[in-house]
């Protein structure tokens, strides 16, 4: 596993676009996408700083080829575990079970949401 700093929540969703955007993750790609699919209006010199900070943590590389593209370093699933990982430790103390009952207490699951569970926690 990796160890970098933590992602703040600008940086986040801005790593998200790069993830999402693929080889496309150019800085004027990512100001778009964090516009239309996240309704947020960064100026273009906060976007670079956001990815000039991801850069600087090692979750993105730069590759110049005309323009600049930004390519992650860390998949997102990575990340995704990582998360996970330290939100059971810090909020569970480690116990699973506590925090699938708090992320499903008072939500109205389906019945292939709960199959899919089932099937999760049988693949365990």
């Amino acid at each position: 596993m990796f160890e970098r700093s933590a992602l703040s929540e600008c940086e986040m969703v801005t790593m998200r676009c790069v993830w999402n955007l693929g080889k496309d993750a150019t800085a004027f790609n990512i100001i778009n996408m964090l516009s239309e699919d996240y309704g947020l209006s960064y100026k273009e010199t906060t976007v670079y700083t956001f990815l000039t900070k991801l850069k600087d943590k090692g979750f993105v590389k730069t590759i110049r080829k005309g323009v600049t593209y930004y390519v992650p370093l860390v998949s997102e699933q990575e990340y995704q575990n990582k998360m996970a990982k330290q939100y059971l430790r810090f909020w569970f103390n480690g116990n699973v079970a506590a925090a699938v009952r708090a992320v499903i207490d008072g939500e109205s699951l389906s019945r292939r949401e709960l199959q899919n569970i089932r099937q999760a926690l049988k693949d365990c």
